[in-house]
């Protein structure tokens, strides 16, 4: 896996510069509008209580946080490619 990541991170300058687009996008489509649907969400419990975690709060606030943590872990890929290429652009 370690090898695989540096790979990723530090192959060659084109697909690093495809990949870290690639990441950019999907940290955009996977964080649009999060924090407005946990709050949403939180409301929506915070008045209801128990019967709104019975008709899918629950549900819903953990798939936000599964959203979050994926769109986390793009960004993480997204610097990681940032900071390959950077390396890459110094070392010429």
């Amino acid at each position: 896996m370690q090898k695989f990541i540096h790979s990723l991170f530090n192959g060659p300058p084109w697909r690093t510069f495809l990949l870290m687009g690639a990441f950019g996008g999907l940290f955009a489509a996977t964080s649009y509008n999060l924090l407005m649907l946990f709050s949403a969400n939180f409301n929506f419990i915070a008045a209801y209580g128990v019967m709104a975690l019975m008709e899918g709060g629950l549900r819903q606030l953990i798939e936000l946080v599964i959203f979050g943590y994926l769109s986390l872990a793009f960004y993480i890929l997204f610097k990681g490619c940032l900071y390959g290429l950077l390396a890459h652009v110094t070392r010429h």
